[in-house]
């Protein structure tokens, strides 16, 4: 029973995620408002666990995030054999270097974790539903810039 609950509410849950209106209040009777004065409490039932601590911004971090500040973009630079990113020219296909599909992750994975303050070595994730849509076809000389975004939800969108 508990397994069927569990699946109900993940299915539910990534409905929700993937921009359905989920309407839990149709699986349940309408209420009658106002309900009894017989009707026992909630406020009993709910405790509030204080065991996590939040960061917390300031004003001025709250009023400096927009939605541009949840968007990075990292420079791929190809120029010289003896930069960090020149092993790149060798994920080539048809002699034009590729951008790795893996690249493309990694760079979500760094979103991530610079959303919630952290580095991606210390950020665990699961990639689900990878959709790569296209190469990113980069110059055989020079920089390429790869964008990334993400918006409020568990997807991340690179460009």
């Amino acid at each position: 029973m508990m397994d069927t609950v569990q699946t109900l509410c993940f299915r539910g849950r990534r409905l929700y995620v993937n921009g359905v209106n989920v309407n839990p209040m149709a699986l349940y009777p309408p209420v009658e408002l106002p309900v009894s004065p017989s009707t026992p409490m909630l406020s009993s039932l709910v405790h509030w666990d204080h065991s996590d601590n939040w960061r917390v911004p300031t004003a001025d971090q709250f009023t400096a995030t927009s939605a541009s500040s949840f968007a990075s973009t990292v420079e791929v630079d190809v120029s010289s054999p003896e930069l960090e990113d020149a092993y790149m020219t060798g994920h080539a296909i048809d002699r034009r270097p590729l951008f790795p599909g893996t690249g493309y992750m990694v760079l979500a994975w760094r979103q991530l974790a610079r959303m919630i303050g952290r580095t991606y070595q210390q950020t665990p994730v699961c990639f689900n539903d990878v959709h790569i849509h296209r190469a990113t076809i980069l110059p055989s000389s020079g920089k390429s810039a790869m964008h990334s975004m993400s918006r409020v939800s568990s997807y991340c969108q690179l460009r």
